[in-house]
């Protein structure tokens, strides 16, 4: 196991386009985080945790939590789990969350990341999705975690947000780069399943942008990140290099994912993998705490096929700018997995969607938009 992640699945409203596991019952915070104490515990006495990478608190709005919450936390990961000495420590914020005195105590408790949710800093987009902040505040949020002494800080921006012009688009971006942040995550915006936008969307008051536009205000979003001084590494994630210039801040904790790397997840609805089999705690606040306490049933696993293992490796790496290892493909799946790989791809090699690098086959990144269509051509029957 090289990171933790944990769900802190609580919200003080809830955004309309958002199908991730929250609660707006705040209420219960002190009992969840008994639980989670419990389910740390649990963890600590089976599971390997030394000389961990990463440690990434994700939501919900992890930042709902009190400095004295996030405290007892951390204290019992301490006692259960040891991590390396230059660890990554993540929490995702909201920017109406943050006053100097919160910054302050998170700094305090070994948070060096903050992954600040800003959307837009177009005041009609923000209340559009219902986000609990304005565009101000989010600037100035961002300036002062930057004061508070956060030196590897991400914002996230949504794109194809019904109404959003090019222009209104560019300005996001410019405004972005102008701002002292490291990294910048980028979403299409999308209509899920139960979610209020997609509500409206099948009573015909919201439509999807169209997929024109989109395209467009994705070529930008790559234009003026370069320009910038941002690599695109991952389709929606861009890295500053660090201010030692040593190397590019990216998200070390994503990069588990993506390379496929053995993680642990802590939390209602959060997953876990261990190389071989995938697990997931229950998405409900009342039945996971219920579950914890009786020390059984919070959670379900599934032992992953090699052909399924394969997909997922497929999925992950081709999400990156160093995409998939033919060799590793081949020695790990098998010849003939490898032989399906290297027929598939061949097509896509020559049309200019894939091409080489550094000896693995990779998404040219002018064409991440349709990975989804190479993906499927490239999966096994």
């Amino acid at each position: 196991m090289e990171g933790i992640y944990i769900h802190i699945p609580f919200c003080k409203q809830a955004c309309r386009y958002c199908d991730f596991f929250f609660t707006v019952s705040v209420q219960y915070m002190d009992d969840f985080t008994d639980r989670l104490l419990e389910e740390i515990r649990w963890h600590g006495k089976r599971v390997s945790g030394r000389d961990l990478r990463t440690l990434y608190l994700g939501g919900g709005t992890p930042s709902q939590l009190s400095i004295s919450q996030l405290e007892r936390i951390l204290e019992s990961l301490h006692r259960h789990f040891t991590f390396r000495s230059d660890p990554e420590w993540t929490l995702e914020c909201n920017p109406d969350d943050l006053n100097p005195t919160y910054l302050s105590g998170l700094k305090k408790l070994g948070f060096n990341r903050l992954s600040i949710g800003v959307q837009s800093f177009i005041q009609r987009d923000l209340e559009l999705m219902r986000r609990s902040h304005d565009a101000e505040q989010a600037i100035r949020t961002v300036k002062d975690a930057a004061s508070a002494g956060f030196t590897n800080l991400t914002i996230d921006l949504i794109y194809g947000i019904p109404g959003q012009s090019q222009q209104e688009w560019e300005e996001n971006l410019t405004r972005a780069i102008s701002l002292p942040i490291m990294h910048l995550s980028t979403y299409h915006l999308t209509f899920e399943s139960g979610t209020v936008f997609e509500h409206w969307r099948k009573k015909g008051r919201l439509n999807p942008a169209p997929e024109k536009e989109s395209e467009s205000c994705y070529k930008s979003l790559r234009s003026k990140m370069n320009e910038g001084g941002f690599e695109h590494y991952e389709i929606s994630n861009f890295a500053r290099k660090s201010r030692t210039g040593s190397d590019h801040c990216r998200s070390e904790h994503n990069m588990l994912y993506w390379s496929g790397s053995p993680y642990l997840g802590m939390g209602p609805s959060a997953h876990s993998f261990d190389g071989k089999r995938r697990s997931w705690n229950l998405s409900s606040l009342k039945g996971y705490m219920k579950a914890v306490s009786k020390g059984e049933g919070f959670s379900e696993f599934e032992q992953l096929t090699l052909e399924e293992l394969y997909h997922d490796y497929l999925i992950t790496s081709l999400r990156t700018k160093w995409g998939a290892d033919p060799g590793y493909i081949r020695e790990t799946f098998g010849q003939k997995v490898g032989d399906h790989f290297t027929n598939r791809s061949a097509p896509f090699l020559e049309g200019g969607s894939l091409w080489w690098q550094d000896g693995n086959i990779a998404i040219h990144p002018d064409r991440w938009l349709i990975t989804d269509h190479i993906l499927r051509e490239l999966f096994l029957e």
